[in-house]
């Protein structure tokens, strides 16, 4: 289990491009930017600039590490019955930065999907089952 009172950035976003199924969402006024990450896919950082993705492919995102402040693990109930499950970054103003949602979570005839399931929770668990983590740089 890592220690959350000391947990950066970097660390979760290392954690999370391990995994199968997730998702970036980034959004700004009047758009949504949406990138399936693929397992190991780059991730470096520059001074207070962490890329993912790789600069010389079709698509990357550069994120401001000294804004990201705090990440909240996320699971809310949708209209269909079915939980959403995501991890959201926020700046100090309580804005959201970067989501990181867990995809491929249900089969078609509804039905949680266990391994699916479990990958949020081992994540969660590794980070000592904080639903707020403040991030450090």
């Amino acid at each position: 289990m890592n220690d959350p009172k000391r947990t950066t950035f970097e660390e979760l976003v290392k954690d999370v491009i391990l995994l199968d199924d997730v998702m970036l969402s980034i959004r700004s006024d009047g758009a949504i930017a949406e990138v399936r990450l693929e397992k190991k896919t780059p991730f470096r950082i520059r001074e207070q600039w962490a890329t993912i993705g790789d600069e010389r492919e079709a698509w990357h995102v550069h994120v401001n590490i000294q804004e990201a402040k705090e990440a909240k693990f996320i699971i809310e109930s949708s209209e269909d019955g079915r939980k959403r499950y995501s991890i959201r970054f926020y700046n100090s103003e309580n804005r959201l930065v970067l989501r990181v949602n867990f995809m491929k979570m249900y089969t078609a005839e509804n039905e949680v999907i266990k391994e699916s399931l479990t990958r949020y929770e081992n994540l969660f668990s590794k980070y000592g089952k904080k639903e707020t983590i403040v991030l450090h740089t």
